[in-house]
């Protein structure tokens, strides 16, 4: 039976690279060439934070009176529906149209999009036994990475050869049909059913920490006890940390995809080849990350990451050659994978253990702020300073908090448990 449910869990996320690959990869670049200005782009990129932040709570509460299979079965379909509006696009209405068209599916498919972010680390908690989540995590890891590596090379060769309409019109019914895949594949794990005697306390007790982990800050929220005190003190300084990490990240979504398009002329070949050499890098990254966190720490893990995609935002900004575009995709995934191997559980490390749920509210509620800001705002600083010295303006961000992370002294050294965990 588990290994029926690793399984699935494996090929779920296999055929979401499929969609990775092909339509979050292109959806902004498609845009940008339909004329998307970068408010447009900003909104694309503000929409999945405004609905994160607008229904995490309720999703919360309908995750303490439904079961966590059924809310994540039908949030992911419900969601990943919405891909196939794409497929006709292209030849159905004016490219002006298209753009809010675009907007309007982002916003809508968001407000599913948030129930299974919040139900999947709980359906997938109860799913794997804690001693197989490492393994079962990793392979998933390295599945999507292949297979985001693959389709988005397979992609840049479709549109290559076919005419724009038709190449992405084949485009998204890639991303559409694996998308659906992905969540059949989640339909078919079977979460196994443990009846316990009435009276008799909870024998799982890490799927119970988990459940409460997720339930304890949306209750505590809807009661009004925001816990400012998390604010203060040691974790209050790490959120400004966060925060500006964020807007560092957050502040070329709207730009990106128009600066590649307007000002570095890129082709939709060479956009995929990049995209692939990314994963490849990231995959490779990942592999290096767990061992790097014993030498370094988490802290200075990701620090030295956002010091390395500093450097390649860099290189993008001025990269009018296809080598220096390529060569910043390849070194980006490095530093990635080191932020994504070090970010989370440093954060962690900061946390006190009795009190997880607070402070993690707190740390999702900064980063869904910074990324509906950003989204907001960026066209207007872009407008206001320029594309360039806007990505300039995020590597300058990133610097700062990559230079600080690296500077301070950590409190303790990396522990496998919270690497694992």
């Amino acid at each position: 039976e588990l290994r029926r449910n690793f399984l699935h869990l494996y090929l779920d996320i296999a055929w979401w690279g499929l969609l990775n690959g092909s339509i979050l990869v292109f959806l902004g670049v498609y845009a940008s060439r339909l004329g998307a200005s970068t408010f447009q782009l900003g909104l694309l990129t503000a929409s999945p934070a405004l609905m994160n932040l607008l229904f995490t709570f309720p999703a919360g509460g309908l995750l303490e009176r439904k079961p966590v299979a059924r809310v994540t079965r039908w949030s992911a379909l419900l969601m990943r529906v919405f891909y196939f509006l794409l497929i006709p696009l292209p030849v159905l209405l004016p490219a002006g149209t298209q753009v809010w068209v675009i907007l309007a599916i982002t916003l809508l498919m968001n407000i599913p999009g948030t129930l299974i972010a919040i139900a999947f680390n709980a359906f997938f908690a109860e799913a794997v036994p804690p001693e197989w989540r490492g393994q079962v995590a990793g392979v998933r890891n390295a599945l999507f990475s292949v297979t985001t590596m693959v389709t988005a090379l397979v992609v840049g060769l479709i549109l290559d050869n076919l005419p724009f309409q038709t190449g992405y019109q084949i485009v998204f019914a890639i991303g559409a049909v694996g998308a659906m895949m992905s969540a059949l594949h989640l339909w078919l794990v079977r979460l196994p059913e443990k009846p316990r005697p009435a009276g008799e306390p909870p024998s799982n007790g890490i799927k119970n920490e988990l459940r409460a982990a997720e339930k304890a800050p949306l209750r505590a929220l809807r009661l009004q006890a925001l816990r400012l005190d998390v604010l203060g003190g040691a974790f209050g300084r790490l959120l400004v940390l966060i925060f500006i990490y964020q807007l560092g990240v957050y502040l070329i979504g709207p730009v990106v995809p128009k600066y590649q398009v307007n000002v570095l002329q890129l082709s939709d070949v060479t956009i995929s080849q990049a995209s692939a050499l990314f994963w490849v890098a990231h995959f490779i990254g990942s592999l290096q990350s767990r061992r790097l966190s014993q030498r370094l720490g988490f802290q200075r893990l990701t620090g030295w990451g956002l010091i390395i995609v500093t450097i390649t935002l860099v290189m993008f900004t001025y990269g009018f050659q296809r080598w220096i575009y390529l060569l910043h995709s390849l070194i980006g995934g490095i530093g990635w994978a080191w932020i994504a191997g070090g970010l989370i559980n440093y954060v962690l490390e900061r946390i006190p253990a009795d009190d997880r749920p607070s402070h993690l509210a707190w740390f999702n509620l900064v980063n869904n702020a910074a990324a509906l800001l950003c989204g907001l705002l960026a066209p207007l600083i872009a407008g206001w300073i320029g594309m360039a010295a806007t990505l300039l303006l995020a590597a300058a961000l990133r610097l700062g908090v990559g230079v600080a992370l690296c500077a301070r002294k950590p409190l303790r050294l990396p522990r496998l448990s919270v690497a694992q965990e």
